[in-house]
């Protein structure tokens, strides 16, 4: 069983790389990309930066989704009967929550960008215009998780006095 410390570490590292890397992607990448003139170049850089972040953004938000989940376990088992009374609303928001960031990451990560990729490389079919709607898409979908997981992580901070006192 992995220790409460250990399990608190990967869950804060979980959210930094899902939430930090969605950051750099979507306010860092995406800028960064304008400055390239060759809309086809500027297509297959992207569909390279996306072949490491989104395996890396989905690894991050199933870490946190993991952890939380085997916290919640021991809560459970601490808070007994308490336990839905005590933290009940807060929990089904941040599942009502953590719900839509995996609707949308999938979508993100398993269709736009899967598509996009192999638009970008010639696998199939698709024009530029295509391709630059996708990376629109993409970016405003990153955008929409960030918030999303901000959000997540403002009601787990108002899970801590409840749990642990204070």
């Amino acid at each position: 069983m992995i220790s409460h410390e250990l399990l608190k570490w990967f869950h804060l590292m979980g959210i930094v790389l899902s939430l930090g890397g969605a950051i750099l992607f979507a306010f860092g990448v995406f800028p960064a990309l304008q400055l390239i003139e060759d809309k086809s170049q500027r297509m297959r850089i992207l569909a390279g930066v996306i072949k490491y972040f989104h395996p890396l953004f989905l690894l991050g938000i199933c870490t946190t989704f993991m952890t939380g989940a085997m916290r919640l376990t021991d809560l459970k088992i601490g808070f007994g009967s308490a336990y839905y009374a005590s933290l009940g609303k807060i929990l089904m928001i941040k599942f009502g929550l953590t719900t839509l960031i995996f609707l949308i990451g999938a979508g993100q990560c398993f269709g736009m960008g899967l598509k996009l990729t192999r638009m970008s490389n010639g696998v199939i079919e698709g024009t530029m215009e295509r391709q630059e709607k996708l990376a629109g898409l993409i970016r405003k979908m990153t955008i929409y998780n960030v918030v999303l997981i901000s959000v997540t992580i403002y009601f787990g901070l108002k899970l801590i006095p409840m749990i642990y006192g204070g």
